[in-house]
């Protein structure tokens, strides 16, 4: 598609799809319970946010809540063929916490919850697709894949590719194929495409036809075992007035240090989802976040500097970015000295801010930067600094080894290379 018809089919849905979105005081959503133990949906459906105290190493405390949303949803995206050429399924989908009212997301974004349509709303269109077998498709990709642990529990979602071949699909007004080239537009417009599209095409970037890697990839996974061993991170439920530094208002649950996230509550009225009204608290950052890849060339070869972090939502390690901060003025120590090569223009690769999936979190960004290191002299590391080859960081998405924000910002740089 010709980039200003896209573009203007982006306008209409802007002025189509409305939502309606208000502040409300924390005990006044509907169908929803506070208490100092939990937020949950009174139908048990949905998610939950509950509050922990974590002990790392048996030493340091801190405290958060974290999303309880123990269902596995789909994200799916359909591609097809028109005239010759590639074409992937987006829906222009409107949520609460978007910041440009739509973001471009997936053919299919549902939690189990709303496809088994426990909100009382209409079906999700293109499912079908996605969990019955009477199609006759090709399954690219199919990957459980996790979400982010520093914001819910053990939460991952099925990560869907599928070529529908020659299947004839039924087109809705607020879906719209695009082509790769699309792609490269789009991911480069500010808070566009959906975080769950990036994680979808993310689990469908192609290996390099040559790639010499600086480190097998037995080292590199034996980091996480050695990270594992060194670092125990123990949770225990608490009460939200427990909360060491959170404070609880009429309207918010608050992170006095600006460290993590608050919860707010919401008011929705829409006229273009599954239902038209609904409450739900969601979680707001304090800041745009970094996410950033040192990248250099070795042996002719893409690399890509990873770190390993233990997170509070999962039980075990993942690689993550070079560096994931809050901004670039509250740097983690460890990570200062890689800050200098993110502010450095002369260096920068790609630098896109994309916002955060709106139906959990609220208006939340995250700056997203490759900064590229000139030459093959490597710079020093610590024990969770180690570089990865482009076919390794396939295959660590492979293994959900990388966390969500390594992977969407690997797939932003390289969606050039998907399926």
């Amino acid at each position: 598609m010709k980039t200003i018809l896209l573009n203007k089919w982006i306008q209409k849905q802007k002025k189509i799809n409305k939502m309606q979105v208000t502040r409300i005081n924390l005990n006044k959503m509907d169908k929803w319970f506070f208490s100092q133990s939990e937020i949950y949906n009174k139908n048990k459906n949905f998610f939950s946010i509950i509050p922990y105290m974590f002990t790392k190493n048996n030493k340091n405390f801190f405290y958060q809540p974290l999303i309880i949303q123990k269902e596995v949803g789909i994200l799916g995206i359909l591609k097809k063929k028109i005239n010759f050429i590639d074409h992937y399924l987006l829906q222009a989908k409107v949520e609460p916490g978007n910041i440009n009212n739509i973001q471009l997301s997936p053919t299919v974004q549902a939690t189990k919850s709303n496809f088994l349509r426990k909100h009382g709303g209409k079906k999700t269109k293109y499912l079908d697709y996605f969990i019955k077998k009477k199609f006759n498709i090709n399954i690219l990709t199919k990957l459980k894949l996790s979400e982010q642990g520093t914001r819910y529990y053990e939460k991952s979602n099925k990560n869907i590719l599928i070529d529908i071949k020659n299947n004839k699909v039924k087109n809705f007004s607020n879906f719209i194929w695009v082509t790769k080239k699309n792609l490269i537009t789009l991911i480069n417009k500010k808070n566009l495409l959906n975080m769950d599209t990036i994680s979808v095409l993310s689990s469908s970037i192609k290996p390099n036809l040559i790639d010499y890697p600086k480190n097998k990839l037995g080292k590199i996974t034996l980091k996480l075992d050695q990270f594992k061993k060194k670092s125990k991170l123990i949770k225990k439920k608490t009460y939200f007035n427990k909360l060491k530094n959170w404070k609880i208002y009429k309207d918010k649950i608050y992170d006095t240090n600006k460290n993590v996230f608050s919860i707010i509550a919401l008011k929705v009225k829409t006229n273009s989802r599954e239902v038209q009204s609904w409450c739900q608290p969601i979680i707001s950052d304090h800041f745009t976040s970094v996410n950033g890849f040192l990248f250099q060339k070795f042996n002719n070869t893409d690399h890509y500097l990873l770190q390993v972090v233990l997170e509070p939502g999962f039980e075990k390690p993942k690689f993550t970015s070079t560096i994931s901060i809050k901004n670039f003025n509250n740097n983690n120590k460890i990570q200062d000295k890689f800050i200098k090569h993110f502010k450095n223009k002369k260096n920068i690769l790609i630098d896109v801010v994309n916002s955060d999936e709106g139906g959990r979190f609220y208006r939340n960004e995250t700056r997203n930067i490759v900064s590229g290191l000139k030459g093959t002299k490597s710079i020093s590391l610590t024990k969770k600094y180690i570089w990865a080859s482009h076919n390794q960081i396939v295959n660590l998405i492979r293994q959900n080894l990388l966390s969500i924000e390594a992977r969407n910002l690997f797939a932003s740089f390289n969606i050039d290379k998907i399926k």
